[in-house]
């Protein structure tokens, strides 16, 4: 087993006063990482990963997800980024050279019909041409 450590660095100096900020986040017991880069066709919606109660390809046991990491390397093209669970989906907008971070895959909530259990899936779509994706995940 090993230990990972994330860090967040932000750094910015306004007005002459520095504001920025570090986050330093350490989790034990780690057993596995997955950290890959793709290219993601323009019109097309890729699934990035999933979660399940068992491993599988591209699927990763729910209750062991530590960390998560998708980030958009791409330098022109924004991405939605299409995180589902198994009856409703969420989308966010992520801008060029900015990343999602998850720390399990629990979701949950409800308004106005709609009703979210935990994550089931990840997936991204490039607004545009084609786009670098790299995602990074720790599991205990």
């Amino acid at each position: 087993m090993a230990t990972f450590t994330s860090q967040i660095y932000e750094i910015l100096s306004l007005n002459g006063d520095d504001v920025g900020s570090s986050v330093v986040n350490t989790i034990n017991n780690v057993n596995y990482v997955d950290n890959r880069i793709l290219n993601i066709p323009s019109g097309s919606v890729t699934t990035l990963f999933s979660f399940d109660s068992v491993p599988g390809a591209g699927t990763f046991v729910t209750s062991s997800v530590q960390y998560v990491r998708v980030t958009n390397n791409s330098t022109a093209v924004p991405i939605k980024l299409i995180v589902s669970s198994s009856t409703e989906a969420m989308s966010y907008l992520i801008s060029t050279g900015s990343s999602y971070m998850m720390s399990s895959t629990k979701m949950t909530g409800s308004t106005s019909g709609l009703s979210f259990d935990d994550i089931k899936s990840v997936k991204v779509e490039p607004s545009g041409s084609s786009a670098s994706i790299e995602y990074y995940i720790v599991t205990a």
